[in-house]
């Protein structure tokens, strides 16, 4: 008895042996590591969809740039007035050139991120684009139409130039857009199952982690638009003797915290942090809805006068991204409390470890 005792003992002995949890453990970390090269050295050659969807986009943004710098500087040196639309050209040419490098920006991140979410939302705002594009074209072309006498011969020459160029810059947008539609549609596919490498099978966590995915895709783009609008309002609209002229100032970098803020909170489950978030996004809509109504009050109508298309537009997008904001803040504070958190912070330890100690974590899991 004592010798079977002894042999079970020696076979258990065996069993965890520490070479045997050595090979093992470095069989693990050996895989981990080849995933992670693989992931940051051969997904461009694996993922030609991923390539020229990057390239495309530094290639539109390029060409349209270039294309808004030839503008611009036609403007620069002209004599328009500050009571006329001339003073806003300027403006909306660097705005446009923003959003392309931020358009290059989203799909860097979006197929560095394999993220299926981000890739729409990518589509989405190049569409917004088209439609800023459109509306530059006649915005700018009524600014050479309507300067008075002395800037008659000016904008007359400028016409031509102008308008072709416009007319180009549009068609670009557009033609890329279609594009895009084909390159998302075929990354949709492509990247749809990664999720389950990231989260896990479990659908309902998986449903968790995409609204958690959407909500930071739209706060990505309520910077863009909030900004945008922030802008166009201090440099056209306002002077700096207005009481709204600080107010506007100081709400820029309140704006980028409260977006800091939804994440942190989201990431965290707090629910107080939440409950300062939705206070700012429901003053948002008030905003944004007054604002709109100031724009067409026939009483603020000169004030409005040459900056009421864009601001419009604007506007009105930014007031969709706070709504929907706030309708994705919620669902995702319904799923406080259900098993998100820890995959949430177990990616952030990973990320935000130095290489070899997230290598080293990885091994022993």
């Amino acid at each position: 008895m004592t010798t079977i005792i002894e042999d079970n003992k020696m076979s258990a002995e065996s069993f965890v042996d520490p070479s045997f949890e050595q090979q093992s453990s470095h069989k693990i970390f050996e895989s981990t590591r080849d995933e992670r090269a693989e992931t940051r050295f051969n997904f461009w050659s694996n993922s030609p969809n991923s390539v020229f969807l990057v390239v495309l986009s530094i290639f539109e943004a390029i060409v349209v740039i270039a294309l808004e710098a030839v503008i611009f500087a036609k403007f620069y040196h002209t004599e328009f007035s500050a009571n006329n639309l001339g003073l806003g050209i300027p403006v909306y040419l660097m705005i446009f050139i923003f959003s392309q490098i931020f358009q290059v920006l989203i799909a860097w991140d979006a197929v560095r991120a394999q993220n299926t979410i981000q890739v729409i939302a990518f589509l989405l705002f190049n569409i917004c684009c088209f439609v800023y594009a459109v509306f530059q074209f006649k915005q700018i072309a009524d600014a050479l139409d309507s300067q008075d006498s002395d800037l008659e011969q000016l904008a007359t020459s400028l016409t031509f130039l102008i308008n072709r160029l416009l007319i180009v810059i549009a068609v670009i947008t557009g033609v890329c857009q279609l594009i895009y539609f084909y390159i998302g549609a075929r990354l949709y596919q492509e990247f749809g199952w990664k999720i389950y490498k990231k989260i896990g099978a479990d659908p309902e966590i998986r449903n968790m982690y995409r609204w958690y995915q959407i909500i930071l895709t739209i706060l990505k783009i309520d910077f863009f638009f909030f900004l945008g609008y922030s802008i166009q309002y201090l440099v056209l609209v306002l002077r700096s003797g207005d009481y709204e002229f600080a107010l506007t100032i100081v709400a820029i970098p309140l704006t980028c915290l409260f977006l800091i803020l939804a994440v942190y909170s989201i990431q965290h489950e707090s629910r107080w942090l939440m409950g300062l978030f939705f206070i700012g996004m429901f003053a948002g809509v008030a905003y944004f809805i007054f604002k709109i109504y100031r724009i067409y009050d026939p009483s603020q109508s000169e004030k409005y006068r040459f900056v009421k298309e864009f601001l419009t537009f604007f506007a009105s997008v930014s007031l969709a991204l706070v709504i929907l904001t706030i309708i994705n803040a919620f669902i995702c504070c319904s799923n406080f409390g259900k098993g998100l958190k820890p995959h949430l912070r177990s990616n952030h330890r990973r990320s935000s470890m130095p290489r070899h100690l997230a290598e080293r974590t990885l091994s022993l899991d």
